[in-house]
């Protein structure tokens, strides 16, 4: 177990912290619950810079660093609309687009083991995620319009992922019929 992995364990902890501050009766529990939020952003960089710098990518944090990322910012988005911050429909749309990723990724690791790795989309749509998670919590105006910026990215980035994988699916399954 090497640094980044512990980095994306602790990330899957801090989802159920950001609940517990966010739902509770503490002074200030949405600016603490904002903190573990990007507490749990900061380790995502950190993880990733290490892994990279330090040439200590693995199989799991592969695999487990996008989950956490994805979800920490599902079980804020729910938050946010049980809280009625949202509507509910922003929350399905990208429960469906990150089901829809995960599976996807899950068949192209399971047949043809390719780990999908973020692209400048993904990461630009999860950099958009958190501005508008952070606006939305504190309240501004123009959070609204930074979340359906944000969705429009990951449906985006979506579409480049599948173009990308579809077509690396089938050269790879053409060259293996030569």
């Amino acid at each position: 177990m090497n640094l980044p992995n512990i980095l994306t364990i602790l990330r899957f902890i801090l989802v159920p912290v950001f609940v517990a501050v966010f739902f509770s009766q503490l002074k200030f529990n949405y600016l603490i619950a904002l903190s573990v939020f990007l507490l749990s952003g900061l380790t995502d960089i950190l993880d990733g810079f290490i892994a990279r710098r330090y040439n200590m990518v693995t199989q799991f944090g592969k695999l487990f660093d996008p989950l956490a990322d994805k979800l920490m910012i599902l079980t804020v988005l729910w938050c946010l609309v049980l809280k009625e911050y949202i509507p509910s429909w922003v929350f399905y749309i990208v429960l469906a687009k990150e089901i829809f990723m995960i599976i996807g990724s899950a068949l192209l690791y399971g047949k043809i083991k390719i780990v999908v790795s973020a692209n400048i989309y993904g990461k630009l749509s999860t950099f958009l995620f958190y501005i508008a998670i952070i606006s939305l919590i504190l309240r501004w105006q123009v959070s609204f319009h930074i979340l359906i910026l944000a969705i429009i990215f990951a449906i985006f980035a979506l579409v480049m992922y599948v173009t990308k994988y579809v077509n690396e699916y089938k050269r790879l399954k053409s060259t293996s019929h030569e």
